[in-house]
């Protein structure tokens, strides 16, 4: 759990028994806790967002490697909501786990973060990483990402099994009921979180900068609400790191495109999320804020009725017009989602549909802002 950091004089050293346990020899590697780099404690939430600022080049300089990179390799995907149809270097996501892990990595050599939380936090979203690269090249098919994200969060649970109270807290807080300790259903309920997580943002990345622009604003609200409600450096870092990462992505991916993210990068950016909502309970904050993504799914699903890739399906829910607007697909096969709800009987131009997600990502960040003062009062 990230509140707390657990600090002990045998950091780093080898176990002295016959058969040291599977937590013993996990301390000895990367050390379960911080004492050998300790910052003075009001420096921490400032060491915090300090280094996560520097996630915002990292990314940039990330994402623009792999532009060019993938574009030498072919690795090409067509954008086709422009007339144009132009040829947009895919896979470029994958310049936000990388950074999250690379910035994890650094927080623990500075003495910053707990390395327990930090290992699992980046076991989740690496893991997630290699599933949407692995679906990347080779197109798997739809039921197999939600099955295989729900391993991506077992890291979770085994190091909190292992490590008790500096991974999660089973007790979940909720607005107005107040708390409720599930020592059971918690755990078993982490990995299931985690992948709706990263499916929910991989399905509502249609459009220029929809996932990238939507998960900053959900990133910059929760951090704002650790902010003010409890300040916890390793919460403060993971969601600051999150939010600049996000937006150095966002440079080449904003409309009009020049990066998309893929697989790769929605899936291990939802994994995230869902990874932070556990670490740093917010878990019910977090439900409020990625509430478009929830919305868009409930209405895939419900239209569908079966896990599948876009790809496979026989209709769209848009169709694009001769003046470069799109419009809502009247093939009564076309999938309900939240882009075809918002251009019911009103075409639109694919700037205008992204800002109007931007607001929806607005109003749900600023509940769940509104939801974790609740929480904390």
């Amino acid at each position: 759990m990230v509140e707390r950091r657990h600090r002990n004089s045998q950091r780093g050293r080898f176990p002295t028994t016959d058969n040291p346990s599977l937590r013993e020899i996990i301390s000895f590697i990367i050390g379960s806790d911080d004492s050998a780099l300790m910052l003075p404690s009001g420096w921490e939430v400032t060491t915090a967002i300090l280094l996560a600022i520097v996630s915002f080049p990292v990314s940039l300089v990330l994402t623009r490697f792999f532009m060019q990179t993938n574009a030498r390799r072919g690795i090409i995907g067509i954008d086709v909501h422009k007339l144009s149809k132009p040829r947009i270097p895919e896979m470029c996501g994958a310049a936000i786990p990388v950074t999250l892990i690379l910035l994890s990595s650094a927080y623990v050599l500075i003495g910053g973060g707990n390395s327990i939380t930090m290992l699992a936090f980046s076991l989740v979203v690496g893991s997630a990483a290699v599933v949407g690269a692995v679906d990347d090249r080779l197109k798997m098919r739809g039921i197999y990402k939600p099955l295989l994200t729900l391993l991506c969060g077992l890291p979770i649970v085994a190091l909190g099994l292992l490590y008790p109270n500096q991974v999660y807290n089973p007790t979940l807080q909720v607005p107005l009921f107040g708390s409720f300790h599930l020592p059971i259903i918690y755990p078993l309920s982490g990995p299931v979180a985690i992948s709706v997580t990263s499916n929910t943002t991989n399905m509502l990345d249609p459009l220029n900068g929809t996932m990238a622009g939507g998960v900053s604003i959900i990133s910059a609200a929760l951090l704002i609400g650790i902010l003010i409600t409890d300040p916890a450096p390793s919460a403060v870092f993971l969601y600051a790191c999150l939010l600049f990462s996000a937006l150095g992505f966002f440079y080449f991916n904003r409309y009009p495109s020049r990066a998309f993210a893929g697989n790769v990068g929605q899936l291990s950016v939802g994994a995230a999320l869902g990874a932070l909502a556990i670490l740093s309970r917010t878990e019910i904050a977090s439900i409020v804020a990625m509430f478009p993504n929830i919305q868009n799914s409930f209405f895939f699903l419900s239209k569908i009725k079966r896990f599948t890739e876009h790809r496979a399906l026989t209709a769209t829910p848009t169709r694009l017009l001769d003046d470069g607007r799109l419009a809502s697909s009247s093939d009564p096969k076309a999938p309900l989602t939240l882009v075809r709800t918002l251009l019911v009987g009103r075409p639109a131009k694919e700037s205008e549909i992204v800002s109007a997600i931007f607001a929806l990502y607005l109003i749900s960040a600023a509940l769940a802002l509104i939801t974790m003062i609740l929480i904390r009062r």
